[in-house]
This record gives structure tokens, sequence and C-alpha cells, in this order.
């Protein structure tokens, strides 16, 4: 029997499949749902009537206000707790212009849901501005996130930049052994393949499978964060694999950690960059008004002429024997037979991931094609 999904978590799966559908299909990708949202939810703290309410039904349906920001504010503690055994780091920052007057009420809930700080800038002064920003989240990132905001996007009637990065670094609770990593062919698209790192393994992991998928759980150090691996059964059917799948049943997948056999891996090393201007994407989800001259932000200004101008995401991860780096500015027991043939795993052709943690926070969804 399915287990019950907690509203928020059950929007944020929502939030994080929708944005990876409106990302296309054409090419490799990575990014960061809880990154993104986090950002929003520090828009939607100051929005009001309708700007609230898009902004609302698109991260957070049905869910309380109270609920929305407690949910954020936990999370970014578990993240900076250092309990995951992990190296996940998150951290935001306001930037508004010399003498903008936000309100006291936003600055007090950026602050006590989102340890945010606030730091005044001169937006006029484009290119030092891009370059102040830019050196914040490149140093939140260990430096694997640079340039995130160009000078052309800033100028004086700039007023605001809200600023979310987050950082991953986690080493396998098996690591793969360097020694047997051979070539391989990876199958791009049909007649194309191409040579890869093809990384091995035989263990006990989580393990699912359907007629039309095979998904593998691949744990980092003590086994609170984990990365999901969703493997059509149809070589190249991966994009109709990601249109099907809705909160439930990705909800369910991630819940199956504790499900293990013996699994013969076989899984390519791999790195991503990816760089989005989501504001299409999101107008395509329901934030329209936001983007518009009637946007309505009087809970951070009561000077009021707020409207987002852009919404700008990169992210990065890299995949080898020893574990997995990545950045972005969203039980069923069985019973072990002594001689278990192990089921084969052979991440060969277009693959689903996710690295999400034990209370099934996504902190990163992508799609590796090549």
């Amino acid at each position: 029997m399915s287990s019950p999904i907690p509203s928020m978590i059950e929007a944020q799966t929502d939030f994080a499949l929708s944005l990876l559908r409106e990302n296309g299909f054409n090419s490799s990708t990575i990014l960061s749902p809880i990154s993104i949202s986090i950002a929003l939810a520090m828009v939607y703290l100051g929005a009001k009537e309708n700007t609230a309410k898009q902004i609302k039904h698109t991260i957070a349906k049905g869910v309380a206000d109270e609920e929305i920001h407690a949910h954020f504010s936990s999370v970014l503690s578990r993240i900076n707790s250092n309990n995951l055994n992990v190296t996940l780091e998150s951290v935001n920052r306001v930037y508004l212009q010399n003498n903008f007057k936000l309100l006291d009420n936003y600055i007090e809930g950026i602050k006590q849901n989102y340890g945010g700080e606030l730091e005044e800038i001169d937006f006029s002064k484009s290119s030092a501005a891009a370059d102040k920003i830019n050196e914040f989240v490149s140093k939140s990132t260990h430096d694997k996130i640079q340039n995130l905001i160009s000078p052309n996007s800033l100028n004086d009637l700039t007023r605001l930049a809200l600023i979310n990065a987050i950082y991953f670094n986690g080493e396998w609770d098996e690591p793969f052994e360097v020694e047997i990593t051979r070539n391989a062919d990876f199958y791009v698209s049909p007649g194309n393949t191409k040579k890869v790192k093809m990384m091995s393994i035989e263990s006990k992991f989580p393990y699912f499978e359907t007629n039309d998928y095979q998904m593998l759980g691949l744990p980092y150090k003590n086994q609170k964060v984990f990365m999901y691996v969703i493997l059509p059964r149809e070589r190249f059917g991966l994009e109709n694999l990601v249109k099907n799948m809705n909160s439930s049943t990705l909800f369910n997948l991630l819940s199956k950690r504790s499900s293990t056999t013996k699994v013969d891996v076989q899984f390519p090393r791999f790195k991503i960059e990816a760089s989005f201007e989501l504001t299409n994407a999101l107008k395509k989800l329901g934030i329209t008004e936001a983007f518009e001259d009637n946007a309505n932000f009087l809970g951070i200004s009561e000077q009021g002429n707020l409207k987002i101008s852009q919404v700008v995401h990169k992210a990065f991860i890299e995949v080898s024997e020893e574990g997995t780096t990545a950045a972005a500015a969203t039980h069923v027991g069985f019973q072990h037979k002594m001689f278990q043939i192990p089921k084969t795993f052979s991440a060969n052709h277009p693959f689903l991931f996710i690295i999400a943690d034990d209370a099934h926070n996504i902190y990163f969804i992508g799609r590796h094609l090549e």
C-alpha cells in the first residue's frame, strides 16, 4: 500500500517534474528544484493578491502559508546542519539597490525563514554589481558555478536580486573500483553510440523494477542521501517515461530505499553543466503576473513598481567512482537468499537521475542522454 504524501513534498515533487519537462528533451541537463523553489518562496513572502496566488499554485499548491515557509526553513536547517554526512550547503542573499527601502516585516521574514542576508549594491554600475554577485555565488558553490549574472541583465531600473546557491559533494557508501572502469558504448540515439567510462560494482542496493523501467538507489555515506537512477526498459523511452511520471509514482519510488537486492551495476562517469533562463518555463507553469507591470509585491516595499525581470539558474554535476559533486544557483522487506542471482542494471542508454534525502527532499533532478 502506498504511503500518503506530505502535501509540501507532493507539491515540490510535482514542481521538479514540471521543470524537467519544460526544459525539453534535446540534451543532458541538471537543475535544482529546491534552489529554484527557495528563490521563488523568498519572492512569495512579499507577494500579494493574484501575484501571490500564482506563485503559490506553482510551488506549493494547496499548502498553508505558514507551512510553506516552515518547510523551506526546515529544509535549509537540514542542509546546513551537517547531519546528512555529505557536504550540502545552501545560502540565500538579497541584493537591493542603494537607498531602496524594504519593509521591516519582509526583512525579518527573509532572515527568520531563509537565513537570508541583505546587501546594498549599485545596480547602475552593472559590471561591478555583476562581479560582486558572481563572486558570492562562485564562493558559495566552491567555484562550480561561475558567471551566474550577466552585466547586461542589470541596469539603473534594477531594484532587487534574490540569489540562492546550493552545493553538494557526496562520497558513495560503496565506491566503485577505479581499476575495473572500462570503455563501453552508450546509446545516444538510434544508430548513434558514444564511448564512455563505464563504472562497475556488484552489491546490495535499493532496487525496484516494472515492465517499463528499473530503479536503482546509490546511497551516499550513512545512507541519508541517495542518487536514484531510473532507467527505461525501452532504450530511447526516457521522454515518454518522464511525461507519464507523476508525484505519487516518484514519491513511492523514492520510498523504496529500504528494499535492497543484489545488483550488478554498470553506470557511466558523467559531468553535466546547464544554464537556464527560467522566465518562459515559469510562465508556462502559471507564474505570469510576477513578470508584468501589474505585479504586486507591496509586501516587499511600499515604493511599489516591482516586477521580476528574469530568473536565472545554473547547475553542475560530476559523478565518478568516489562519489558526486553537484551545485546549483525545487518499506518492503526482502528475504535474502544464500545464492541470490544478481539483477543487472546497465545504464548504457538515456536515464533520469535524482539526488534526494530520506525525507524525500529533491535537491537535484536531471537526465543523462550522452
